[in-house]
């Protein structure tokens, strides 16, 4: 994750309210069961056994924790990002993250630490398909645009690792 110089304009606005039900039913957290699946380039493909979905994450050049993952039928999807250099994450903020041209605002779940030890971070969920699809086509993507403390997340294979997090979540339904 890099700062970015906020100078973003003419872009289109997707509402899409956060749900926090949906949290506790699809987001990964500490003491659920989870293990890897496969790569998908620098992605890895991780099965949620407590919560019978898969995600997918990865750590930046920056040793940032990149993770996305969706509700089953996805109608929902969630990215998270965790670091090792955060401090204090708020229990909920205010949060907009631009991806394929699209903002999507809504209220971040701070987590806390994440499943790996050492780093902690948020989740924003969004209840809009079209998050799916572009985190899907998306390169990369700014959360908190506008503001001082942007971040630029490269998502450079999310489409490979998509498709592996749905081939992932079919198998585990199936047992």
């Amino acid at each position: 994750m890099i700062k970015l110089t906020p100078t973003l304009t003419a872009i289109a606005l997707v509402c899409a309210a956060p749900f926090a039900a949906a949290a506790q039913e699809i987001l990964p957290t500490r003491g659920d069961t989870i293990s890897n699946f496969r790569s998908a380039g620098a992605w890895e493909i991780r099965k949620n056994e407590t919560r019978d979905l898969c995600f997918a994450s990865y750590k930046s050049d920056s040793g940032a924790i990149v993770q996305f993952g969706f509700a089953e039928g996805e109608e929902a999807g969630y990215l998270g990002l965790f670091s090792q250099a955060v401090a204090n994450v708020p229990a909920s903020q205010e949060i907009a993250v631009l991806a394929n041209g699209n903002l999507y605002v809504g209220e971040a779940t701070g987590m806390g630490p994440s499943i790996e030890d050492g780093y902690q971070g948020g989740y924003i969920i969004v209840n809009n398909p079209e998050f799916v699809k572009d985190i899907e086509v998306g390169k990369e993507l700014v959360a908190f645009p506008d503001m001082p403390n942007s971040y630029v997340v490269d998502m450079r294979g999310a489409k490979n690792a998509l498709y592996e997090v749905r081939k992932c979540t079919t198998e585990l339904k199936a047992q």
